[in-house]
């Protein structure tokens, strides 16, 4: 999965950790140590723990179906907690030398035949790679789950992120035992505490079997109320001193008698055991594993599973190979070209180390061999096999990074590619015996035409990038037939997206990474030899994913194809040339912002200060829930438990905004505060030394919906509302003595589900210009005409139904009572019910066929679990009940999603049409305007003022005639000095 594009908490893949060691010796207990002896081969080769194992991991995958395994074990060194203290689990029985001859065979398995990630840091145990990998993992859109047999991984149970524990109870020695799934309920109801305290727990009664000793003369039952009635270990500790600074005998709940003494004298006792108990999530590790699923080497497991005569397990095969394999069905489906048939002749550790041991790209370090180079390339012209090329820089930034070599693969041989150093910082003694590497310049004038031009078919993994640094360079790229990036995303938007991660997916094998071949050298301090297999590599499986990628899309549908070649990949070079351009910032005025803001910002804290009457730290989460829930007493039910006590989210301080004057105080704190430190102070440290302007990333594989992304910063988060976030605006300038142009679409979401839904009464008010806000408050009011608040009230409505906004927010929005508010939403159904009907059929889509598309036929894939909603795939669409769908947990929330997706996606479309659309008919017209920004439904040009009203009449056009729907598309444009100027 991807870091930067996690999966929302409504399409989350689902993630099995394994406590390895924790199954191995319940395995190992079972088996092994049985009244049968355990189990051998019979040369005496131990197998209950591979048995045990493996027969267990194959009844968890069945039932979880996950997509993602990851296995944690314990290393043999000693841990942290040893090395404090000697007798940490020196209790513990130490286990026999077949077990660990066992366990070596069982992990070879998961790694090398079942291709599981397999995770172990010395001086750590397995439950805090655990943690560290659940919570990264979480963060990264995952569903966790955790297989062990160890309570102490309560602690890391999670339900706002959905980590939870699958749990081997009953005793070591069952062979037959299932799990149970322990959530934060499941925790209460087995241990008495929430998870955030059972690491108190631990501290107060201690575990015999770690030797840990807990605080002496205290059982479980006296820990639990003392941790219900105070909130950790501290807060009892604390209540203990007020109790004994109040009197002999005072107390307070079950801090009485001799408890206090108990606790007084088991003090260090207790934060010692809770230092030892308390699980890292923090472990550092130098490379993150693999999360996501690979494939199962089928006969290799095979040939294994046959030496050591378990021969129960041999019938399973195939399906360890369909429930720990990445997309087998999809495999199956796949057409295959002689390409790809070539390439699965063989087994695929076969071909990997084949294509490893073979490739020998040329190293074209002579004038002469690469002007042969560029011949032989200029006859490379059939646009189904393009030349794949690939870049090595100094930097992932494209405006600092300078070119260290340049590789190609023109064929299918592991023969049929080059690498170019030119920017490697090579050791003396080399270039002493000959001249290692071409002159950049030289290198740019014999390639710059065949690069520039359209007849030669090229492929290449992120061409944006690519394309910016060659422009660094003065270099033109033309005749991009695939970028694999955009391919792949248009294949599935929800997954990541890198070439690694593509090739492990689609052909069983990633190539080797920059880490792994280049032993973390800085890529121009890599010896070239090392450089150009690393570069060939990329450049030879770029080949090789660009003509099946294209195929496989062609597959699913030849409107998936078209998206690429007509939409994605030439606003690529739209996107690529308005980064390029930059914006202006006039940071001299951010300057005096920032100060302006501060000085409010004090005032602000001050007077939430006052409200209260207390001194605390506003930007603690942890100290603002404990003013609020505790000090305050506001309800606690407008909020949700977390790890540091109750969240106090934007989606919280709303709910309580009319229930104490402090909240709103807080709101408008939070919301000055992340404008100005996303903005008004880092917007002067985004700018560009060299040109003055501010060049933000546009990513267009980000978002799941087709919308683009933009980071450095992220645009699309500037509030619209507020008086601040307009003026944040008024520091974006186009180039002196230009103008800014603003060019918006009018209600674009509500026109495309008009077009979708065919309602004829939101057609025909469009149609004739009416006023659609005003129309559905006149149909819901029973009203001729209305007021400016209640037409807010129909604006609130209309746009809220697309997102799937219920009564208990329509309420929240507009004031009116919840039970009005069910009132409102019944009669929009029976005013508008083809636009309901709509809506509703896209849910059942997405369950029964698994996506559900946009106008230009842009896919959002949904996937549910096998378990649960993904029983519905495959079924008649109107056959569903979708109240009994909706009822399914975290999964039905991706229902919503599902019937937004169509209208955000065609917005998504219509806008990058238009864009692409633009840029020609600039380019054409040569008209003095350069287009800067995309904002949502936004797009912001700059433009000499002579042409300013005819590029404006341009714009508007072309946008409004990007796609042809059955309601005109409107947009709405303002000229200014500034951004915020041309919004007005």
């Amino acid at each position: 999965m991807p870091t930067n594009t996690p999966a929302t908490s409504i399409d989350k893949p689902s993630l099995l950790l394994i406590d390895g060691h924790s199954l191995a010796f319940r395995s190992f207990y079972a088996f092994g140590k049985g009244s049968d002896g355990g189990l051998s081969t019979r040369d005496g080769v131990p197998t209950s723990v591979t048995y045990g194992f493996l027969k267990t991991l194959l009844d968890i995958g069945r039932s979880l179906r996950p997509q993602g395994v990851t296995i944690a074990f314990d290393t043999s060194e000693p841990t942290f907690r040893h090395r404090a203290y000697t007798k940490y689990k020196a209790n513990r029985e130490v286990a026999p030398e077949i077990f660990f001859r066992d366990l070596e065979q069982l992990q070879t398995i998961l790694s090398e035949q079942l291709n599981l990630s397999i995770c172990m840091v010395p001086g750590y145990e397995a439950d805090d790679v655990l943690g560290t990998l659940a919570g990264h993992a979480a963060d990264n859109g995952w569903r966790v789950r955790i297989l062990s047999g160890d309570r102490d991984l309560f602690q890391l149970v999670d339900d706002t992120r959905d980590i939870a524990v699958l749990y081997m109870g009953g005793s070591s020695y069952a062979k037959s035992r299932g799990t149970k799934l322990v959530n934060e309920a499941g925790v209460i109801a087995k241990l008495g505490v929430v998870p955030t305290k059972v690491v108190d727990l631990k501290a107060l009664t201690g575990d015999s079997s770690d030797n840990i000793s807990g605080v002496r003369g205290i059982g479980s039952k006296t820990a639990v109320s003392l941790l219900r009635e105070n909130h950790d270990l501290d807060d009892i500790y604390a209540r203990l001193a007020e109790v004994e600074t109040a009197g002999v005998k005072a107390s307070h709940g079950v801090i009485k008698g001799a408890l206090k003494r108990k606790l007084r004298q088991g003090h260090d006792d207790a934060y010692f055991s809770r230092y030892l108990a308390k699980i890292v999530v923090d472990v550092p590790l130098t490379l993150m594993p693999r999360l996501e699923l690979s494939t199962v080497d089928v006969d290799a497991l095979q040939l294994r599973l046959k030496r050591l005569e378990l021969n129960s397990l041999l019938p399973q095969v195939q399906h360890f190979a369909a429930i720990f394999s990445n997309s087998q069905a999809l495999e199956a489906a796949r057409p295959k070209s002689a390409l790809t048939i070539s390439w699965e002749e063989d087994s695929a550790n076969t071909a990997i180390n084949r294509l490893i041991a073979s490739m020998q790209p040329q190293l074209i370090t002579s004038n002469e061999a690469l002007i042969a180079l560029k011949q032989h390339l200029e006859t490379c012209r059939n646009p189904q096999t393009p030349v794949a090329v690939e870049t090595k820089t100094t930097d992932s930034n494209p405006f600092r990074a300078e070119l260290v070599g340049l590789g190609v693969c023109w064929g299918d041989g592991y023969g049929d590619l080059a690498y170019i150093p030119v920017g490697h910082h090579q050791p003396p003694a080399l270039m002493q015996v000959k001249p290692a590497q071409l002159a950049l310049e030289a290198v740019l004038n014999i390639l710059a035409p065949w690069l520039a031009s359209d007849k030669h078919p090229k492929a290449i993994q992120n061409v944006k990038y690519d394309r910016l640094v060659l422009m660094r360079h003065g270099l033109t790229l033309e005749g991009i037939v695939v970028d694999t990036l955009l391919a792949d995303y248009l294949r599935d938007a929800t997954t990541e997206h890198r070439l690694g991660h593509i090739a492990e997916r689609e052909f069983g094998f990633a190539p080797t990474t920059y880490k792994e071949l280049l032993k973390k050298h800085f890529f121009p301090n890599s010896t070239i030899t090392n450089a150009s297999r690393h570069c060939g590599m990329a450049a030879y499986v770029t080949r090789r994913l660009a003509i099946h990628l294209r195929q496989l899309l062609y597959a699913m549908s030849p409107r998936l194809l078209m998206l690429l070649e007509q939409v994605e990949q030439p606003l690529e070079r739209v996107l690529a040339q308005m980064e390029s351009t930059g914006i202006y910032i006039n940071v001299p005025y951010l300057h005096e912002l920032a100060v302006e803001m501060g000085n409010m910002l004090d005032e602000l804290e001050k007077k939430v200060k006052i409200t209260v009457g207390v001194d605390f730290n506003l930007a603690s989460p942890k100290q603002l829930g404990e003013l609020l829930f505790n000090s305050l007493g506001l309800d606690k039910k407008k909020s949700r438990r977390i790890k540091t006590g109750y969240s106090t989210d934007a989606a919280v301080l709303e709910k309580l905004a009319d229930d104490h004057p402090v909240v709103p105080l807080v709101l408008e704190h939070r919301v000055l505060s992340k404008l100005k430190s996303t903005y008004i102070d880092a917007l002067p440290q985004l700018v560009d030394s060299e040109t003055g302007r501010l060049h933000t990333d546009f990513n267009q594989v980000v978002t799941a919906t087709g919308r683009l992304s933009s980071s450095n910063p992220n645009l699309q988060n500037i509030p619209v509302r507020t008086d601040f976030s307009k003026r944040i605006r008024k520091a974006f300038l186009p180039q002196e003595g230009w103008w800014l142009l603003s060019a918006d679409y009018s209600q674009i979401e509500l026109r495309i589900l008009a077009h979708l839904s065919e309602e004829e009464v939101l057609q025909e008010a469009y149609r004739s210009g009416d006023d659609v806000h005003a129309l559905t408050a006149k149909l819901l009011l029973e009203k001729s005409e209305v007021s400016a608040d209640e037409r807010r009230l129909g604006k609130t409505i209309n746009f809220g139904v697309i997102y799937g906004m219920g009564a208990q927010r329509f309420a929240r929005e507009t004031g009116v009572s919840k039970t009005e508010a069910k009132d409102f939403l019944k009669r929009y159904r029976e005013r508008y019910p083809k636009v309901f009907a709509f809506l509703e059929f896209q849910e059942r889509l997405a369950l029964t066929r698994g996506y559900v598309e946009t106008i230009l036929g842009r896919r959002r894939p949904f996937k549910f679990s096998q378990n649960g909603l993904g029983q519905l795939l495959g079924k008649e669409p109107m056959e569903i009940d979708l109240e009994i769908a909706r009822r399914g947990g975290i999964e039905a929330q991706q229902l919503r999603a599902a019937a937004n997706a169509p209208i955000q996606g065609s917005s998504a479309d219509i806008i990058k049409v238009a864009m692409v659309r633009l840029h020609t008919a600039l380019q054409k017209s040569r008209l003095p305007a350069h287009l800067l920004l995309q904002v949502h439904d936004e797009l912001v040009l700059e433009s000499e003022p002579g042409v300013i009203d005819e590029v404006r009449e341009l714009v508007q056009e072309t946008m409004e005639q990007a796609v042809r729907l059955s309601v005109p598309l409107m947009v709405e444009t303002g000229v200014g000095k500034d951004w915020m100027e041309a919004k007005k």
